[in-house]
């Protein structure tokens, strides 16, 4: 039998690539005396994260001779080391970032360097003025791995999105960052007006290319993830992904939203 397993974190959001919905598809293929059965099952984890794990730091303190009132005049005093910050957490995170980035063809597929195109955004050079640029720059931050940009074009509407950035942080880092694919190819549809000026959306189609150090089975085989997204224009301007319906063209489920 063959049996194929993708794991999608997606870049589409209702969690999504606009890429971060977690999606696992299992394909199961069996041959028959009659021929070939296919039975085909999905899961979806509606955080888009395979692990979420909530930071807790606990402060312990001497218990010898002290009460309540004893124990947090110490913690007023600055004992113990503070949590770390975002910046601190996310410098530790590996990248995809070639050392000569900006003379790279950008991710996104525009047919600039990098550092002409997504690079001006990723480091707040402009601001994303239409939804394309949201998408195509979060396409590029989830190829080259830069996890807090696509915190920051998250609205705060979205189910991704959560108050705690340093716990967001740390599971986009261990499970929705697709470092188990090569992108491929992003193919961007046109913008479409949404029920007033400051709404929107967006088709797209994202490749992935399933990398060699998985089995054997699934090593260079490709999967086509399609999305409709949903961006919001705030006061500033500026649009960010709010939701998306995603969905695949693996066999059984090109008509299924995964992540509903």
């Amino acid at each position: 039998s063959l049996l194929v397993q993708v794991n999608v974190a997606t870049m589409f959001r209702r969690r999504s690539l606009v890429l971060c919905t977690f999606i696992a598809v299992t394909i199961g293929r069996e041959r028959s005396a009659h021929g070939f059965a296919t039975s085909t099952r999905h899961r979806l984890q509606h955080d888009g994260l395979c692990i979420t794990s909530p930071i807790t730091y606990q402060t312990r303190l001497a218990a010898k001779g002290g009460g309540k009132k004893k124990a947090a005049a110490r913690t007023t005093k600055g004992f113990g080391a503070p949590p770390p910050s975002l910046v601190d957490v996310v410098a530790q995170f590996r990248t995809r970032v070639p050392e000569d980035a900006d003379a790279q063809p950008c991710p996104c597929g525009s047919g600039d360097t990098y550092g002409v195109c997504c690079a001006e955004l990723h480091r707040k050079e402009r601001q994303c003025l239409t939804m394309t640029d949201v998408l195509r720059s979060r396409y590029s931050a989830f190829a080259w791995r830069d996890i807090k940009y696509v915190m920051d074009t998250t609205h705060e509407t979205c189910r991704d999105y959560r108050e705690d950035r340093v716990a967001w942080a740390k599971d986009l880092n261990k499970g929705g960052m697709f470092d188990s694919f090569e992108f491929v190819n992003l193919e961007a549809g046109p913008e479409e007006a949404g029920s007033n000026e400051n709404e929107g959306y967006v088709e797209f189609k994202v490749t992935l290319r399933a990398k060699e150090d998985m089995s054997s089975s699934l090593s260079g085989q490709e999967t086509e993830i399609s999305e409709r997204s949903k961006f919001l224009r705030g006061e500033d301007g500026s649009w960010s992904y709010a939701s998306g319906e995603v969905k695949s063209n693996v066999a059984g489920l090109e008509d299924t939203a995964l992540n509903q």
